[in-house]
């Protein structure tokens, strides 16, 4: 059930945000100007995403933000308003870095401090402690990503006082970015990070598109985070099966068996579960909407197809 914070806005958590280790997914939705200047919604699930809008331009301004925390790994998918936001940064926040893939130019990002603008759309907010200012002129879908910049530069071994001349391009950045999206709106159950391959290839994208941001070649995904990439994105495609997914990673089928077999799952096993999230998700946010309808968008074609799945995972029917 989704828990009321302000008039006009909602918010819906799936377990407590202090959990440790957990691979935890939202629904924030705000309407109205009013709404929007009372709140910072993304402090409710990460103390250093301190961001609260300073101005909304309209009214009936909407946000729209799909939200996904994995450990200290945030991942928004949001419509903004034609609005200001405001990200002070303080000790909770000094820390961490930012990156913004806007859809379009209408967003600027101000600080005293440098900020890595690529095509005009895409951002970096290395870690630092001088204010940052969002401003879109006009409703702005955005992908926002927040993590801790010492685990990036651990992982990646490359740091942000060297920042490339020019960033990868928009061609192999759209592909993450997709990615993240495609993570944002998928339901689950709170898995744990360490065995969760999807939780795996999300922070693996995060890392990949700050390097790409900085100006390192942004990397191929290792095979199996590639495969993730394509259930997670192709789901609902009633044609997508494990040689397609082969296929387009130019692989044999006997390979991709392989790299899930060892992570202890198969490939229709992999696809269930996604779809099974999918199929939930419709369900409860679409109570008026009919089972033939939500296998159809689910990728299961069939009403008949939904309850086997259903039955087989032994999972409660919808």
């Amino acid at each position: 059930m989704p828990s009321v914070s302000k008039k006009g806005a909602w918010m819906r958590h799936r377990r407590p945000y202090a959990a440790r280790g957990e691979f935890e997914l939202n629904r924030f939705r705000a309407d109205g100007r009013d709404s929007l200047l009372s709140l910072m919604p993304l402090t409710s699930y990460m103390s250093s995403a301190n961001i609260g809008f300073a101005s909304v331009r309209d009214d009936d301004a909407l946000l729209r933000a799909n939200v996904v925390r994995i450990g200290q790994y945030l991942f928004v998918h949001a419509r903004m308003p034609a609005a200001t936001v405001v990200w002070p940064r303080d000790e909770h926040s000094r820390d961490r870095v930012v990156a913004i893939l806007a859809e379009s130019r209408a967003l600027r990002v101000v600080s005293d401090a440098p900020v890595v603008i690529r095509r005009g759309s895409s951002f970096l907010i290395p870690p630092g402690t001088a204010p940052v200012t969002i401003e879109a002129a006009e409703p702005t879908e955005l992908v926002f990503i927040s993590l801790d910049a010492g685990d990036f530069v651990t992982r990646r071994q490359m740091g942000f006082d060297r920042l490339g001349r020019d960033g990868a391009s928009e061609a192999s950045i759209r592909p993450m970015a997709t990615f993240v999206k495609a993570l944002c709106a998928i339901e689950s159950e709170v898995a744990e990070v360490g065995v969760s391959p999807l939780a795996d290839a999300a922070c693996e994208v995060a890392c990949s598109i700050l390097a790409a941001l900085i100006g390192e070649n942004a990397p191929e995904l290792s095979l199996p985070h590639a495969i993730m990439e394509i259930l997670v994105r192709d789901y609902a495609s009633p044609a997508l099966s494990l040689s397609a997914v082969a296929s387009q990673l130019g692989v044999s089928t006997r390979t991709v068996q392989s790299v899930l077999s060892a992570q202890g799952r198969t490939f229709s096993e992999s696809l269930l579960q996604i779809r099974l999230k999918a199929a939930t998700e419709l369900r409860r946010h679409n109570p008026a909407m009919t089972l033939d309808a939500v296998a159809r968008a689910a990728g299961f074609g069939t009403r008949q197809s939904l309850h086997r799945a259903l039955r087989k995972t032994n999972e409660p029917s919808l």
